[in-house]
């Protein structure tokens, strides 16, 4: 079954711009980059893909082994895009990535990945992840699906500086809707903990950006010279004052360190 990709930008000279693929992270779907997505428009033609599950694509069992997921990303995936993943999304986008370059493939231009981490359990020699017990919580938590859900955009917009509340309630209501089921949400959380992409990132070819957000509550930005440490010609920028929901808290400042990294100066309009 084909994932469900849906375009916010449909107008007739978008067509003409560089295609921005995104994906999406756990306990959320493609609605989630809407607003980077308009404040984007005029640079690029965004497209966002719905994981197995969530929003308007079909699950299956299996959905959620590794190999099988990434395919059906490549088989849903533009030509020659950009793409950005967004938590669980960057991690795939990564993965992807250095598929499509074991195939010598040009599908996958430069990959940009938000409040991603390459790791996302902490271990003794990746201690920038997520505690193991706020892992388990949520994963114990699976079953009662409302609970959970709100549970995990509350943390998302932890550290917000400004219009937390308005930010959760929009996550809520653009991003839970339909809502995927226990079978879904344990599925794809635990392929979140199995994803060790340190050694992909090592040697991925393809330009690489990591933005992370200085209050994410989730991703800390402390993995920054991890980051550096795995592959010094990929690069970090911040969100300042961010949460895990930046893209939707602060899409212009998400929007800025994407356009310094894909344009440089010739974006001037939204540099800052």
């Amino acid at each position: 079954m084909t994932l469900a990709v849906h375009t916010f930008n449909d107008a007739q000279n978008s067509q003409q711009l560089p295609v921005l693929f995104c994906v999406h992270g756990w306990a959320s779907n493609s609605q989630v980059f809407a607003p980077l997505a308009e404040t984007l428009k005029e640079y690029f033609h965004v497209v966002a893909v719905d994981l197995p599950g969530y929003g308007q694509s079909p699950y299956q069992a299996g959905d959620y082994d590794l190999p099988v997921l990434v395919e059906k990303l490549l088989a849903a995936a533009p030509a020659k895009a950009i793409w950005l993943g967004w938590s669980l999304g960057g991690m795939l986008a990564v993965q992807a990535a250095a598929q499509s370059a074991l195939k010598q493939s040009d599908q996958i231009q430069q990959v940009i990945t938000l409040c991603s981490n390459a790791l996302f359990l902490a271990d003794k020699k990746w201690k920038q992840g997520v505690p193991a017990p706020l892992y388990n919580g949520l994963l114990e938590s699976v079953d009662d699906v409302r609970t959970t859900l709100r549970r995990f955009a509350a943390l998302t917009v932890v550290g917000e500086q400004q219009n937390m509340l308005q930010t959760l309630k929009w996550l809520q209501k653009n991003t839970q809707a339909p809502a995927p089921n226990a079978e879904v949400l344990k599925a794809s959380l635990t392929l979140l903990a199995n994803i060790d992409n340190r050694a992909i990132l090592k040697t991925l070819p393809q330009p690489c950006l990591h933005v992370l957000a200085t209050d994410d509550a989730i991703v800390p930005h402390g993995v920054s010279p991890l980051y550096n440490d795995l592959n010094p010609k990929h690069l970090v920028s911040f969100v300042p004052n961010g949460s895990h929901a930046s893209l939707v808290s602060q899409p212009q400042s998400v929007a800025n360190g994407i356009l310094a990294f894909i344009h440089g100066g010739a974006a001037s309009g939204l540099m800052s």
